[in-house]
């Protein structure tokens, strides 16, 4: 068994890379940064990079402050809000790690999935643990809480199948077992691509918002500006997942295996706006009042949203005549508006280098709208 496997971390063929997929391979060896190939991708991961950022750069007394002065109805809504970004955080780092590094044979995409899974992991994990706990609560009640709480695990439920699945198969490749099939891999990544999409600018994009209205409301001013930084990261990171699937459905090797699973994926995402709907619900369910949103605000808003969403990947919207119920979430897309500390690099440019410039104009209007909110 273990001749099977040797392999798997280092490949001692001599590889050119420069004409290696993104995907299955023929394997790894040492991280080939020197050369000049895919080169928007290398540029990507330098740019996030660059904003480098950490949960200690903020603190939390005044937000303790706020918390302490809400009633129980807004408190409830902060902490559920927050205990689903922290199980959306740990899935996207986990299915970086575990679905999408071991088989990438390419070397810039797979240094790009490395600082990826470190900032869901290092950055964003640790800053909800931080808010958490600088809060006149039990962290360890609140953290329990994720794993019993049915609405929190439901509504990502269909998303982390998707990501099981390709574990399944990645693992199927790795034994070379009898009844593994290429083409389902593929499908299976593909799948796997959508739901990471889904996950970073679908299911993020409502919960993003519910802590900004607390910010527009001049309360837990910390916790939106730190939200704010994580927003960034992950418009960075759907970016990727835009760029790869628009280049594998047009590639031949990948084509079929797109056009195999385009009905499933759109169920796939009409699963995660109707899990956004429940959550909303529940999210709403004390009648609680926060100026500027509300249970059918912000599921007019997971219609917008979704609908550039979808659009940008080459999916037919589930809804067509949609608004922006929140224009002011704009200020919460630009980094430039972002205070920094001195370690970090400056820039407004956030996506400057990171889009695939061979990418179909309608990707470039969707994006567009995506960030401007128009």
């Amino acid at each position: 068994m273990r001749g099977l496997i040797m392999n798997q971390l280092f490949n001692k063929t001599n590889i050119d890379f420069s004409t290696e997929p993104l995907f299955l391979g023929t394997g790894r060896n040492i991280s080939r940064l020197d050369l000049n190939i895919e080169q928007h991708i290398q540029n990507q991961t330098k740019d996030a990079l660059g904003l480098m950022w950490f949960a200690t750069d903020f603190t939390y007394t005044e937000d303790a402050k706020d918390f302490e002065s809400m009633d129980d109805k807004l408190k409830n809504l902060f902490l559920k809000n927050l205990k689903f970004q922290t199980l959306l955080d740990s899935i996207a780092g986990r299915t970086v790690a575990e679905v999408f590094i071991p088989i990438t044979t390419n070397p810039q995409l797979e240094s790009w999935w490395f600082q990826h899974g470190f900032m869901e992991n290092n950055v964003h994990s640790e800053t909800y643990a931080e808010i958490v706990k600088a809060l006149p609560v039990n962290a360890k009640e609140i953290f329990d809480d994720i794993m019993i709480n049915d609405h929190i695990l439901s509504r990502a439920e269909a998303i982390v199948e998707k990501f099981e699945d390709t574990v399944i198969m990645n693992a199927k490749r790795l034994l070379k077992t009898d009844d593994y099939d290429l083409f389902e891999h593929k499908k299976s990544i593909a799948l796997s691509l959508y739901a990471l999409n889904a996950l970073e600018a679908v299911l993020f994009k409502s919960s993003f918002i519910t802590s900004f209205a607390f910010k527009e409301n001049g309360i837990m001013n910390s916790t939106g500006d730190a939200v704010k930084k994580i927003q960034l990261d992950e418009i960075g990171h759907y970016a990727m997942t835009v760029n790869l699937i628009n280049r594998l459905k047009s590639d031949p090797e990948w084509a079929a295996a797109f056009d195999a699973v385009k009905d499933e994926a759109r169920e796939l995402y009409k699963t995660a706006i109707e899990a956004d709907y429940k959550w909303i619900d529940y999210l709403f369910e004390e009648n609680v009042i926060l100026l500027g949103i509300g249970a059918d605000i912000l599921k007019q808003y997971v219609d917008y949203n979704a609908k550039i969403v979808m659009t940008s990947v080459g999916q037919e919207p589930l809804v067509y005549e949609t608004f922006n119920p929140c224009t002011w979430d704009k200020k919460y897309k630009k980094s430039s508006n972002v205070q920094t500390a001195m370690k970090e690099k400056n820039s407004a440019n956030y996506l400057l280098g990171k889009i695939n410039p061979d990418s179909p104009q309608e990707f470039w209007e969707s994006l567009s709208k995506y960030l401007t909110g128009e």
